[in-house]
């Protein structure tokens, strides 16, 4: 399986400008799931409620799995959302979400103007922001007698992989996270050098 790395932002980031008159808020935000975005979006609406627009897009995963959403929040259809989107896409970032506000300064910009105003944001907010190269992961869980518990560690740390709940008990039960490459061949190993002892559930 090829290596499944992308490309996203490192943490919230801002930007603002004015264009005759009107004041844009750009902000991007690293989101790994849609329900972040959807959390992040309505943020930013609350904080800024007294806004003529709150215009987003974001882009979650990639191939099969992609989503993407984009909304021109009163504005005329395809002058924010997808101006926003094409400064997600035309860097090949995903798992960011990029909201525009803006507060109407009394001279109108036309489809043009908007369309340059909020996609113009919207690149200024992903150039200024700590842009990293990333993996996509899964998660297992793994139980297995304490015996094996030196093998697994050892496993663990070969492939990359990161610890994210511990539980003992009459035996050891982990949860990981894993890169999607990774996996096929961790579950192999773990499987066969174990005689299948070493129970894995893919989460």
């Amino acid at each position: 399986m090829p290596d499944s790395s992308f490309k996203t932002i490192e943490k919230l980031s801002c930007f603002e400008m004015k264009e005759r008159g009107s004041r844009f808020i750009a902000r991007a935000r690293p989101v790994p799931a849609k329900e972040e975005a959807e959390n992040f979006i309505h943020q930013i609406r609350k904080k800024h409620f007294d806004a003529t627009h709150n215009c987003f897009a974001y882009r979650i995963g990639s191939g099969r799995n992609e989503i993407t959403r984009f909304n021109d929040d009163g504005e005329p259809s395809g002058t924010a959302g997808k101006p926003i989107l094409q400064a997600i896409t035309t860097r090949d970032l995903t798992n960011v979400c990029v909201i525009v506000t803006r507060y109407f300064g009394g001279t109108k910009l036309g489809t043009g103007g908007l369309i340059r105003a909020y996609g113009g944001a919207a690149s200024q907010v992903l150039e200024t922001s700590d842009i990293r190269v990333k993996y996509f992961t899964t998660e297992l869980q793994i139980s297995y007698d304490y015996e094996f518990s030196n093998f697994v560690m050892r496993e663990i740390d070969k492939f990359q992989a990161n610890i994210l709940k511990k539980e003992y008990d009459q035996n050891v039960k982990l949860l990981i996270s894993i890169r999607e490459s990774f996996a096929a061949k961790f579950v192999e190993q773990l499987t066969n050098q174990s005689s299948g002892k070493i129970k894995i559930i893919l989460n």
